[in-house]
C-alpha cells in the first residue's frame, strides 16, 4: 500500500471523527461502557479465581505415617511420596512439631496438652501440595499403598466443590464477555450506520469511478479502530479508578481475602481491551459499509 494511500485514509478517518463528533462520541462512550463491564467480570473473575487458590492451599492433603515407624524411618518414604504422580511437595511434619503446631493453635487453651510428654498421641506427617486439585482422590489413593503410610486425610469433598465452582465462574464470565461483544458489534454497527448515510453519496461517486471497495472501506474501518481504541484507553484508565476505589475504601474494611492488586492485571486488561476495542470498532464500521458498497 503506498504512503499516500495511508495519509489519506488517516486524514478521512481523523475528519470524520471530528466532523461527526456526536455520533464519534456516542460510539466510543459505547465501546468504553462494554468494557467496563466486561473488565469488571475479568477482575470478578480473576479475584475469585485467587480466593479459591487460598481456600486449596488450606485444604491440605495429610498422609499420616506408621506409629512404629521411627522418625528415620517416617523420614526415609519421603522420596516415595514425592514419586507419585500430581504430588508437588511433601512437607515432613514430625510428631513433636504437630504437637506444638497444635499447642499454639489453641491459644489460651494450650494448657490442655500440659503433661502429654512422652504419650503424645500424634504421628509424624507430611503435608502434601498437588498440583491439580481435580486429581484429589487418585493421588489420596496411590499414597495410601506406599509401605509406611497408616492413613491419607484428603477433604475430596471439598476440592471437588473448588474445582466446580471454578468451572462456573470461568463458563459465566465467558458467556457473558461474548454477549457484551456481540451487543457492541450491533450497537456500533448501527451507530457508525448513521455517520456513513450522510456520506453514501460520496461512496456511491468513488465506486462509479472506479475505486476499490478496500479503498472506499479503508478510511471507515480505521475510524472505527481509532474510536475503539479511544474507547479502550478510557475505560481501562476508568476501570482502573473504580477498581481501586472498591479494594482500598469501600472493601478494606470487609475484605476477608487478599484482593489482587490492579498493578498485577492491568496489562492483561489493557491488552484484552484493546484488541476487543479495535475489533469491535472495526467489525462494526465494516458490517454496516457491506451494504453502501453494492453499487
Amino acid at each position: 500500500m503506498k504512503l499516500y494511500n495511508i495519509s489519506y485514509f488517516f486524514r478521512e478517518a481523523f475528519s470524520s471523527i471530528f466532523t461527526h463528533r456526536l455520533m464519534s462520541m456516542a460510539a466510543t462512550g459505547i465501546i468504553m461502557a462494554c468494557l467496563l463491564m466486561m473488565g469488571s467480570f475479568i477482575l470478578l473473575t480473576t479475584n475469585v479465581d485467587q480466593i479459591l487458590q487460598e481456600v486449596e492451599e488450606k485444604n491440605q492433603v495429610v498422609v499420616f505415617v506408621n506409629e512404629t515407624y521411627t522418625a528415620e524411618q517416617a523420614q526415609a518414604i519421603a522420596p516415595n511420596i514425592k514419586a507419585v504422580e500430581n504430588v508437588v511437595d511433601a512437607q515432613y511434619i514430625s510428631r513433636e512439631q504437630a504437637l506444638e503446631e497444635f499447642r499454639v493453635e489453641l491459644g489460651e487453651d494450650s494448657s490442655l496438652l500440659e503433661g502429654l510428654g512422652e504419650d503424645n498421641p500424634l504421628r509424624n506427617r507430611y503435608v502434601i501440595t498437588m498440583a491439580d486439585q481435580e486429581l484429589t482422590q487418585e493421588t489420596a489413593e496411590r499414597l495410601r499403598g506406599i509401605e509406611g503410610v497408616a492413613d491419607v486425610q484428603a477433604r475430596t469433598d471439598i476440592s471437588d466443590k473448588i474445582v466446580q465452582l471454578r468451572h462456573i465462574v470461568t463458563i459465566v464470565c465467558l458467556v457473558l464477555i461474548l454477549m457484551l461483544v456481540i451487543v457492541s458489534v450491533f450497537i456500533i454497527s448501527n451507530t457508525v450506520n448513521l455517520t456513513i448515510f450522510n456520506r453514501k453519496e460520496e461512496i456511491a461517486i468513488m465506486k462509479m469511478i472506479g475505486a476499490q471497495n478496500g479503498f472506499v472501506r479503508a478510511p471507515f474501518m480505521l475510524e472505527g479502530m481509532l474510536l475503539g481504541t479511544a474507547g479502550a484507553a478510557i475505560a481501562l484508565l476508568l476501570q482502573w479508578g473504580i477498581y481501586e476505589y472498591l479494594v482500598r475504601v469501600v472493601l478494606a474494611d470487609f475484605a476477608i481475602f487478599q484482593l489482587t492488586g490492579f498493578g498485577d492485571v492491568w496489562h492483561m486488561l489493557a491488552i484484552i481491551f484493546a484488541a476487543v476495542g479495535i475489533l469491535v470498532g472495526s467489525i462494526g464500521s465494516g458490517i454496516t459499509m457491506r451494504k453502501y458498497l453494492r453499487v
